[in-house]
């Protein structure tokens, strides 16, 4: 299963989280199936968000497109890093 971790700044959480739960309809119908969000304890506007993605092209196409730079940026937001994993094994 891919996984994409992308870790953002943001202006204000609020803002980012509509502009976020707005696009829901969008990631899916670009190949996301779940999306888990995390907020760092030490800096509120910190996000980490990884999801679940139905395969590497849809997910890089959908994160590499022109159209989620000009959400992130209406939506005050600012990429730090976005990585792109393979799931070897679940675990306890």
């Amino acid at each position: 299963m891919v996984h994409v971790l992308g870790q953002l700044k943001l202006e204000s959480y609020t803002k980012w989280k509509t502009f976020f739960d707005e696009r829901s309809a969008t990631r899916k119908e670009s190949g996301s199936k779940e999306a888990h969000l995390f907020r760092n304890l030490d800096d509120q506007n910190e996000v980490m968000i990884l999801f679940e993605w139905d395969n590497i092209e849809n997910a890089r196409k959908y994160m590499e497109s022109d159209n989620l730079r000009k959400y992130l940026q209406n939506a005050g937001a600012q990429i730090i890093n976005i990585t792109y994993l393979d799931e070897q094994e679940t675990t306890v």
